[in-house]
């Protein structure tokens, strides 16, 4: 993941005009609430190497104090469009066929794979690995949020913007630790407004 220098004021303005209201002022919000964190974390740092630091600290620790939006506010930001907005759903009907568990859901032609992993040589018992499956909740997008929309309105031109979505595209959501690689290396001031939005985002979808 890389982040050019192609961030400036003209891409912001897009992007929250994209973004819209209350989304903007939400999302402006919970920034502040996150740059508390980072004062009251770093508080012998200077300003400008706080998120540095940061995204340092996530990258090469197993322990990483994950910034989390608070508790108070989340249901808040739940009634807009700023986050993903997600379904609960069941498999509707899940099978073994050619050494793989098949999970296929309603309203869908695709049909999930899923290949049963031995572990120090124990067997593996498909009618448990099926039973498990059938009563297991699984999360299916109903509604893409807004700051993704906006961020895709702006990507044009800004390799990391680029980068990041085409891996949530693929993956669903993206660990902190991959995150915060792609994102530290290609830091600097003028790329500081969207990548620390990014972060914040990839932290929500991966903690939810």
């Amino acid at each position: 993941m890389s982040c050019n220098e192609s961030n400036n004021n003209s891409q912001i303005e897009r992007f929250e005009k994209i973004l819209g209201e209350p989304e903007r002022v939400y999302l402006d919000e919970i920034i502040t609430d996150f740059n508390y964190f980072l004062d009251s974390k770093y508080k012998e740092k200077s300003t400008a190497s706080k998120f540095n630091q940061y995204l340092i600290e996530i990258l090469e620790s197993d322990t990483a104090d994950f910034w989390r939006i608070d508790t108070n506010k989340l249901d808040k930001y739940k009634q807009c469009n700023l986050f993903n907005k997600y379904d609960t759903v069941y498999p509707d009907s899940v099978w073994f066929e050619n050494e793989v568990i098949n999970l296929k859901f309603k309203d869908t032609d695709l049909i999930e794979e899923i290949i049963p992993i031995k572990r120090k040589n124990k067997l593996i018992n498909i009618d448990s690995m099926i039973l498990t499956l059938k009563n297991e909740p699984h999360l299916r997008l109903i509604e893409p949020s807004r700051f993704l929309i906006a961020l895709d309105s702006i990507k044009n031109g800004d390799s990391c913007i680029i980068s990041y979505l085409d891996a949530i595209d693929i993956a669903g959501s993206i660990s902190p630790y991959l995150a915060a690689e792609g994102l530290l290396y290609y830091y600097n001031d003028i790329s500081e407004y969207f990548i620390k939005r990014i972060l914040i985002f990839d932290l929500y979808e991966w903690q939810k």
